[in-house]
């Protein structure tokens, strides 16, 4: 009841924002379709994992029942899932992380989506699978001529699934622009931030008196999203903060394919 709504969500050029419940059900699976981080809380426990992939092909597509059923078939050997003629009937306990989560792709792609959301995608994965679950994603959406929303705190996983990066903070777009040259060389403090923040072996070295430096770190905590600056979402924890910081929205600059909003690299009139 306190939440607040403002401004549009536009899909395929049309106001989403105050959509009917069977607009969205429409929308759902036939132009956009998600994968959720935690796959054992998406899948429901008491279905077979061929049964929750068959559904929105009946209910989308209206297939029959068999022809549901092979198309899931058809999904799980795409996905890469061993033995998928067996797996059909199993429930999602009877299946490992790396498993869970291709059902769960398999799901998302069963209406042919023109957009995929991957919201954290590798939390739940050792870094093997997760390494296997994103080249995965990377090959369906140019495969499928799909395009691909990926989420992550895996600068990594975000480097190898990306082609531009969107980085926010509290909420705000701060910086944007071709994934590899924001992460060689980013603009906005927080970007710095965050990529300095990044454990090193070279900088974890001993010192010579056998003790470790300490993790780089960015000052202060994350406020509360009710209690946000109103300037720059970032006020309080930036290193190069001017006086207007916290009290002026920050303007968005913008150069040769980048843009970030900062008061500072507005002074210096770079992005």
């Amino acid at each position: 009841d306190a939440a607040r709504l403002s401004g549009r969500l536009e899909i395929d050029g049309r106001d989403m924002s105050g959509a009917s419940d069977r607009a969205w059900q429409t929308l759902r699976a036939r132009r956009v379709a998600m994968i959720f981080q935690e796959p054992m809380a998406a899948l429901n426990p008491l279905r077979r994992v061929g049964q929750t992939v068959a559904e929105p092909l009946r209910s989308h597509l209206g297939l029959s029942a068999a022809a549901a059923r092979a198309r899931a078939l058809a999904l799980f050997e795409e996905v890469g899932i061993p033995d998928p003629a067996a797996r059909l009937d199993q429930f999602p306990h009877e299946m490992s992380g790396g498993q869970r989560q291709r059902v769960l792709i398999a799901l998302a792609l069963a209406c042919d989506p023109a957009l995929l959301i991957a919201d954290e995608p590798t939390t739940a994965l050792d870094a093997n699978v997760a390494l296997r679950i994103t080249d995965l994603l990377v090959r369906l959406a140019r495969d499928r001529g799909m395009a691909l929303i990926f989420i992550s705190h895996d600068l990594a996983a975000v480097a190898r699934a990306t082609e531009d990066i969107l980085v926010m903070y509290g909420g705000d777009i701060v910086e944007r622009g071709p994934t590899a040259e924001v992460l060689a060389n980013p603009s906005h403090p927080y970007t710095k931030g965050l990529l300095g923040a990044r454990p090193s072996p070279i900088a974890m070295q001993r010192r010579t008196d056998g003790t470790r430096p300490r993790l780089p770190t960015i000052p202060g905590t994350v406020p509360p999203l009710h209690r946000l600056p109103d300037g720059c979402r970032f006020s309080g924890r930036c290193l190069v903060e001017r006086a207007e910081c916290a009290s002026v929205r920050p303007p968005l600059v913008s150069h040769e394919g980048r843009s970030a909003i900062c008061h500072a690299l507005a002074a210096e009139g770079v992005a």
